[in-house]
């Protein structure tokens, strides 16, 4: 479908899409910040220490819910998706080696 210009609809997403990458390039090859160290790189769910059942029963920091020092911050999902993440990097780091 093209639109009254004769430009395609879906032109229009590309281009978002382009501009909203382009602003995160330059984050791709930085490094942890602020709590970036405890929460991935210190959290035993990310660096794959815990099951991935853990996840459910744990807090964004790794401790369990049931803990008195828990933050009750429960984002399973967010930690799933670092957990990848960690994954992906370890393999891309064997495979360039």
């Amino acid at each position: 479908m093209t639109s009254k210009r004769g430009v395609p609809d879906w032109s229009v997403f590309v281009v978002v899409a382009l501009f909203a990458s382009g602003c995160y390039l330059n984050s791709l090859t930085g490094d942890f910040v602020h709590d970036d160290l405890v929460a991935v790189v210190g959290n035993p769910d990310v660096v794959g220490r815990n099951p991935v059942a853990a996840l459910f029963e744990n807090d964004f920091w790794g401790r369990p819910m049931a803990h008195p020092a828990s933050h009750k911050s429960y984002r399973p999902l967010t930690v799933l998706t670092f957990r990848d993440v960690v994954i992906c990097d370890a393999v891309k780091e064997v495979c360039l080696d």
